[in-house]
């Protein structure tokens, strides 16, 4: 198969509304890039900073929709840059705010993120390609937040005008793919879980009957990543536990298994002042079961009758989530016409 890559279009900022970018449908897609540039303008307050990867929450909701009716990928934007990151092992390009409230006018920040399809970090990434040469439609959906200061935490009480946004997307497809070729789908979606106590049985039904690559835990406080939310992950069915970890040390474990670099900032009084220090990946645990590349070794949950997350949690804040991104696997689904 031969690749191919090229700019398939833009979307612009619309506040509250959702917007469709119709896909080609003539190759197979590897991944598709997306770029968010915006301005704005932040007046006013005394309190509050930037989100994480500022400003992708103007994006709420990116979906991956399939003859109108099957949803392949749907996610935030601000989680999807930090899964790229877990990916691929480095951070996607962003300019993001600084620290602060006082950001004036005119700032141009922007923030990258991959939509993969063929898999991550697999011995034979093509296993998941979208063919989408039979498809009746494939569409890019986005929907934009209505208030631009869903950018800043909570704290935060001034106003952010968004002057202008605009999300680019490019693609990587490959072309000449064999006839007959099948490919399982590779589906990502968000599960959310609300944490109202604190608890050593906080329990997350995940759906059974298809394979899992992974699933990448996420936890928030009150808008901001945290770390205090989680004490132990397990994953079991049952009586059978295929994961049990103390979740600290599983965000060590993913630094060096994704390749994931936090380093404190040279310039900063910590790094001048105490011993220099390279942290985790804040409110991310990534439960991984393909650790030498081979599909063959996801999660088989076509047998269970169940699969929960047990997990020990402390309530830290107003509002604490725990968000789940599976990547499931499933036969191909979506019909050809």
């Amino acid at each position: 198969m031969k690749v191919l890559e090229r700019e398939i279009g833009t979307i612009e900022y619309a506040a509250g509304q959702t917007r469709t970018l119709p896909l080609p449908r003539n190759y197979a897609y590897d991944k598709l890039y997306i770029k968010l540039v915006a301005q704005v303008d932040i007046a006013g307050g005394s309190d509050g900073n930037p989100k994480d990867s500022c400003p992708a929450q103007l994006v709420q909701n990116i979906q991956i929709r399939a003859n109108g009716r099957d949803v392949i990928k749907n996610y935030d934007l601000e989680s999807l840059h930090r899964l790229t990151q877990l990916r691929h092992g480095v951070r996607p390009y962003i300019i993001s705010l600084a620290s602060g409230y006082a950001q004036g006018t005119d700032n141009v920040v922007v923030v990258h993120a991959v939509i993969d399809f063929a898999m991550w970090r697999a011995s034979k990434p093509i296993d998941t390609l979208l063919d989408s040469a039979g498809l009746a439609t494939l569409d890019l959906i986005v929907t934009w937040t209505g208030a631009g200061t869903d950018i800043m935490t909570d704290a935060f009480d001034g106003t952010v005008n968004v002057d202008s946004a605009t999300l680019y997307v490019a693609s990587l497809e490959r072309v000449g793919v064999p006839a007959g070729s099948k490919f399982m789908f590779n589906k990502e979606y968000q599960i959310r879980s609300q944490v109202s106590a604190t608890s050593n049985n906080h329990q997350i039904h995940l759906p059974v009957g298809n394979l899992f690559r992974d699933f990448v835990l996420k936890t928030h406080s009150d808008g901001v990543q945290v770390n205090t939310i989680l004490n132990n992950i397990q994953l079991k069915s049952g009586t059978e536990v295929f994961k049990n970890r103390i979740a600290g040390f599983r965000q060590m474990d993913d630094r060096v298994e994704h390749g994931i670099s936090v380093p404190e900032v040279v310039a900063s009084a910590a790094a001048i002042d105490h011993f220099y220090t390279e942290y985790v990946l804040d409110g991310y645990y990534v439960l991984d079961f393909v650790k030498d590349g081979r599909l063959t070794e996801s999660l088989d949950t076509t047998r269970l009758s169940s699969l929960e997350l047990v997990l020990d949690v402390n309530s830290v804040g107003t509002d604490d989530f725990i968000d789940i991104y599976p990547s499931e696997l499933t036969l191909p689904a979506i019909a050809k016409v």
